[in-house]
């Protein structure tokens, strides 16, 4: 995962969502405050938004949304039954079980989102994975070139400023072979 959410901000999510919300199925309102009544279970819930790569999810709607009222899937088997998934929970409190939940305004709610968990998949494709390391690589280059342009600015603010012509001449002969590319953001005054 790559937010870790705690059991208790889980529990009060899981308290505000009840109290403000009305589900469109009762049974799968129990589920939730069981599952908000056991921490073993609570640790292994994960709120997520995109569900449809795990083999463990719940998928709860309430009445203001026009979405099926539960689901559950476990293992490429999809179930309305809420007392199969109950069951399951209860013979699996070990294994990791993520929620996808709908309701009106979601995309825009501060309560969600703050237990919204970014799952991080680890059947990723091979060249997926390396193109997103390479994307990182360049914004880190492209943060450490703009710091260092930076720096090299203020140098020749400066020696603009104390009127040293002698530190101007070198501050803008570094800016320049910078721009120009011979001087990498590595390179230290």
């Amino acid at each position: 995962m790559g937010t870790i959410v705690t059991v208790a901000e889980k529990k009060h999510f899981l308290r505000w969502f009840l109290a403000n919300y009305d589900l469109q199925s009762r049974e799968a309102e129990m589920l939730l405050r069981y599952m908000m009544t056991r921490e073993n279970v609570l640790q292994r819930v994960h709120f997520v938004d995109n569900f449809r790569h795990f083999s463990r999810v719940i998928v709860v709607s309430t009445t203001c949304v026009h979405v099926a009222p539960f689901r559950y899937y476990r293992r490429n088997k999809v179930t309305t039954d809420v007392e199969q998934a109950f069951m399951d929970l209860y013979q699996h409190p070990d294994e990791d079980i993520y929620v996808g939940l709908f309701f009106k305004d979601r995309s825009s709610c501060p309560e969600f989102a703050s237990v919204l968990e970014e799952p991080v998949r680890t059947d990723m494709d091979p060249a997926i994975r390396e193109m997103l390391s390479l994307q990182a690589e360049w914004v880190i280059d492209q943060a450490l070139r703009a710091h260092r342009r930076e720096e090299l600015m203020r140098a020749v603010d400066d020696a603009l400023d104390s009127g040293d012509r002698a530190a101007f001449l070198i501050a803008s002969q570094r800016l320049i072979a910078f721009d120009q590319g011979e001087l990498t953001a590595a390179t230290s005054f």
